[in-house]
C-alpha cells in the first residue's frame, strides 16, 4: 500500500460556520473554486463537519463530495463522525469524538486503508488513542474556539507541544487557531493544523495559501506523517454490518 504522507493545513469545512456567514462573504465562498484552490496547493486532507439532523447532513456532505472529487480528486476528504455517510459517499475516513461511534467499529466497517482519526482534550485519551486503530489524533483545543461551544480546557500551545512529544500518532492541532498563530503552532511539531473560523472569510484564498505556506516555514524537523494501516491493535474485522452496530 503506497504511504499518504500527511502535513500542513487541514481545513474544515464546517456547515453551521458557513451558513452564518454574511451574504458577501458566502458568495465568495464557491465550492468549484475552493476544491480547484485546495487541489492547487496541494491541500493534503479537508473535513466536512456537519452536526444537524441526517437529511441536512447528507445534502451538505453529498454537494461537497461530489465537488471535491471533481476537482481536486487528490485531496483526502474526512467526514466528521458520519460513519453511515462516509460509506455511502465513499469518503476516505471519518473523524470521532470521543462519545461518537467507537473507533473499533468504525475500523470494521471502513476497512484497514482509510483514514480514522479520534478528538483528544488529555494524556489519558492520548495514551488510550494509541490502543486504539487510529491513523492520527486531533488534540485541542489549543487557543478558544468560536465554532464549538461544548469545548474543553484550552491547552495551549505548550500542552501541544507536550503532547506531540509523548504520543505515537500524528498529532491535528485544532481549536481558535488563527492565521497569525500558525507559525506557533506549527513549532509544536505537531502534523497538521485545522482551521475553521479565521480560514473561511472573504480572502480565503490569500489567508489558506498563506497559512499552508506559513506552517512550512515553521514546522519543526520533528514532521510526522501518517500512512494508513496497518494499525495499532489490529484484529481481523468480525460480522459487524452497518445495520447493527
Amino acid at each position: 500500500m503506497s504511504l499518504h504522507p500527511f502535513t500542513g493545513i487541514y481545513p474544515i469545512l464546517d456547515a453551521r460556520w458557513l451558513n452564518s456567514l454574511p451574504p458577501e462573504i458566502k458568495s465568495e465562498l464557491s465550492p468549484e473554486r475552493i476544491a480547484r484552490h485546495l487541489g492547487r496547493i496541494a491541500i493534503s486532507m479537508v473535513q466536512l463537519r456537519c452536526k444537524s439532523d441526517g437529511r441536512e447532513s447528507f445534502a451538505f456532505m453529498s454537494a461537497w463530495m461530489e465537488v471535491l472529487r471533481r476537482y481536486c480528486p487528490d485531496v483526502k476528504v474526512i467526514l466528521n463522525d458520519r460513519l453511515e455517510l462516509a460509506l455511502a459517499l465513499g469518503a476516505d475516513g471519518v473523524h470521532v469524538g470521543q462519545d461518537d461511534v467507537p473507533v473499533s467499529v468504525c475500523r470494521r466497517l471502513l476497512g484497514p486503508d482509510r483514514i480514522i482519526g479520534l478528538s483528544t482534550h488529555s494524556l489519558a485519551e492520548v495514551r488510550d488513542a494509541e490502543s486504539q486503530q487510529v491513523d492520527y489524533i486531533g488534540f485541542g483545543p489549543i487557543f478558544s474556539t468560536l465554532t464549538k461551544h461544548d469545548t474543553q480546557t484550552v491547552q495551549g500551545v505548550e500542552g501541544l507541544a507536550a503532547i506531540v512529544e509523548k504520543s505515537c500518532l500524528p498529532v491535528v492541532a485544532i481549536g481558535g487557531i488563527t492565521l497569525e498563530s500558525v507559525p506557533a503552532v506549527a513549532q509544536s511539531g505537531t502534523a497538521a493544523v485545522a482551521m475553521i473560523s479565521d480560514l473561511w472569510r472573504k480572502d480565503w484564498d490569500r489567508r489558506l495559501t498563506e497559512a499552508n505556506a506559513l506552517f512550512t516555514v515553521h514546522h519543526a524537523d520533528q514532521t510526522r506523517g501518517f500512512a494508513p494501516g496497518p494499525h495499532q491493535g489490529d484484529n481481523p474485522p468480525g460480522p459487524l454490518t452497518i445495520d447493527n452496530y
